[in-house]
C-alpha cells in the first residue's frame, strides 16, 4: 500500500509540470490563430485582388477612423491591448465584429492570442 501511494505521488507531481509546459500561452500559436481569423478584416493590407484594390481591411480601416492615428489600427503593431479587453471583444464582439464562439476560437487558442497581441507591451515595446 505505501509502495503504491508513492508511485501515485511520483506520478502526479512528475505530471504537473508538463501539463503546465503544454498548457501556457505560446505567442507563436497566437499567430496562428491571429492569421487564420483575425488578419483577414484586422491585417495591415489586403491583397491587390481584394475587396478593397490593395487598401485598408475592414477592421483595420475602422481603426484608423476611429483612433485618427493617435494609436496604430493595424493590431499587430499595437503595444497597448489589455488580455482582458482582448479576450472580452473576441467573446462578445463589437460594433461590425462578430462573437468569435469557443468552437471557432478555443479558450486555449485565445489565451494564445492573447500572448500574441500582447506581446510588445509584455517585452516593453
Amino acid at each position: 500500500m505505501r509502495r503504491a501511494m508513492l508511485f501515485l505521488l511520483l506520478c502526479v507531481t512528475g505530471a504537473a509540470p508538463s501539463a503546465v509546459a503544454q498548457t501556457a500561452p505560446s505567442d507563436k500559436n497566437g499567430k496562428a490563430v491571429f492569421d487564420k481569423w483575425c488578419a483577414p478584416c484586422h491585417g495591415a493590407v489586403a491583397p491587390a485582388r481584394g475587396m478593397f484594390g490593395g487598401g485598408a481591411l475592414p477592421g483595420t480601416a475602422a481603426l484608423a477612423v476611429k483612433y485618427k492615428g493617435r494609436v496604430p489600427a493595424v493590431l499587430e503593431e499595437r503595444s497597448n491591448l489589455a488580455p482582458g479587453f482582448i479576450r472580452t471583444v473576441v467573446r462578445n464582439g463589437v460594433f461590425g465584429m462578430p462573437i468569435t464562439r469557443k468552437t471557432e476560437i478555443s479558450d486555449a487558442e485565445l489565451e494564445d492570442l492573447v500572448a500574441y497581441l500582447t506581446r510588445k507591451s509584455a517585452r516593453g515595446g
